[in-house]
């Protein structure tokens, strides 16, 4: 699936405007690639469009965003309110979701943060 395929299912399911659901799709790429190990990182970003590999892989992990909470770097980074930046969150999860291997999801989900993996469930 190409990157404006992906940025329709998360519109799809979240009734957002297409700039919207680009945001949220762009930000918890890079949220969740800062919080995976290199090579995590490599096979995360193998299954995605261009443009979002390209956002993976150059996205460097700090102290601040790889450890802070993830709700909270979505309130901050799109300025919305928790029930709306959890809705992004969620929506772009699902449209990654369809569009990597069941497997790849499933390896991702077991080493990503315990407060992480418990927001995308």
């Amino acid at each position: 699936m190409g990157y404006k395929e992906l940025i329709k299912k998360v519109q799809i399911y979240s009734g957002f405007s297409d700039s919207e659901s680009k945001d949220a799709l762009d930000c918890l790429v890079e949220t969740l690639a800062v919080r995976l190990d290199e090579t995590e990182r490599k096979d995360f970003a193998r299954y995605l469009p261009q443009e979002l590999q390209d956002m993976a892989l150059t996205v460097y992990p700090s102290t601040e965003n790889s450890s802070k909470d993830i709700l909270q770097q979505f309130m901050e980074f799109q300025n919305v309110k928790e029930s709306r930046a959890k809705k992004q969150i969620l929506s772009a999860w699902q449209a990654l979701k369809d569009n990597n291997p069941k497997k790849e999801i499933e390896h991702m989900q077991s080493i990503l943060p315990k407060q992480l993996r418990y927001l995308l469930s």
